[in-house]
């Protein structure tokens, strides 16, 4: 029986990533578990006067996946702010479905790149920013753990619909 291989930084993160949108994170609730009975109807409200909706807030995790895991790809994605905040135009539950299952799509492809990532490049400066690859990887790990905590504040606070459901 051979020794077990030590996970070096990437995978590290990528499990992280991983623990943070599926489950078994130290924080508590994942995305997985924010999202979990959330209807069309709650994820549509705003129950902070000024803030955002579930829905936007899954749209907008789903952008910000998608861009980190494009640029550690070489990539150089423009953010605008359309595709940073989204505008939800979600016709039905099966719509809504479909933006949450695409949340965790770009978080596994997110975790996979990561894992991937060359280790030697990883606390490397980034071309024509500031910071090294790993701030970008940590960077996305702690919006992602952000966010999270808002869905599932949201969630809590849009409960009467979520109970309806």
């Amino acid at each position: 029986m051979s020794p077990k291989r030590a996970k070096n930084d990437c995978e590290r993160l990528a499990e992280q990533i991983t623990k943070a949108m599926n489950g078994e994170a130290w924080h508590g609730p994942s995305w997985h578990d924010n999202l979990d009975g959330v209807k069309l109807e709650a994820a549509l409200q705003r129950p902070i006067e000024g803030g955002h909706s579930i829905a936007e807030v899954t749209l907008h995790m789903t952008t910000w996946n998608d861009v980190v895991r494009l640029r550690m790809e070489g990539g150089t994605p423009n953010v605008t702010g359309a595709l940073d905040w989204p505008k939800v135009a979600l016709k039905d539950e099966k719509a809504w479905q479909a933006t949450v299952a695409r949340l965790f799509e770009s978080g596994d492809a997110l975790a996979a790149t990561v894992a991937a990532f060359p280790v030697e490049k990883l606390h490397r400066k980034r071309p024509n920013v500031d910071g090294s690859w790993y701030d970008l990887v940590l960077g996305q790990l702690q919006h992602i753990l952000y966010h999270s905590g808002q869905a599932g504040l949201l969630k809590k606070a849009t409960a009467p619909v979520t109970a309806r459901a």
